[in-house]
């Protein structure tokens, strides 16, 4: 079972985007994962510009923002209860595997 899932909140813990000042800046949903290359694509994080050529498929060209990736050590998940960015741990409920919140004071299931 993986640890993080595309739409999950995360936040970033270290890199350029972690300087921002407040929390509501750092965080985004996960729109793609490539596991191979251990980098996840954050929701409004990392924005890369790319400059596009005008084609039938693309009739505007131009510059286009979208998020670029961060490696998926610099994230970490969101607990839904605490609100506070926690390490995920994964412990089994019958026959299936549930995520939960390893803080101390949490302790609450993810999904």
């Amino acid at each position: 079972m993986e640890k993080l899932k595309v739409g999950d909140t995360v936040q970033v813990i270290a890199g350029a985007e972690r300087s921002e000042k407040t929390e509501a800046t750092k965080r985004g949903k996960i729109l793609k994962i490539d596991r191979e290359a251990q980098r996840v694509t954050v929701e409004g994080l990392r924005m890369v510009k790319r400059h596009l050529r005008k084609t039938q498929q693309q009739p505007e060209g131009g510059i286009v923002e979208k998020p670029g990736t961060i490696h998926i050590s610099d994230v970490q998940l969101v607990c839904a209860k605490c609100g506070k960015p926690t390490r995920v741990g994964i412990r089994l409920d019958g026959d299936k595997k549930k995520r939960f919140c390893k803080r101390k004071d949490c302790n609450g299931l993810i999904d």
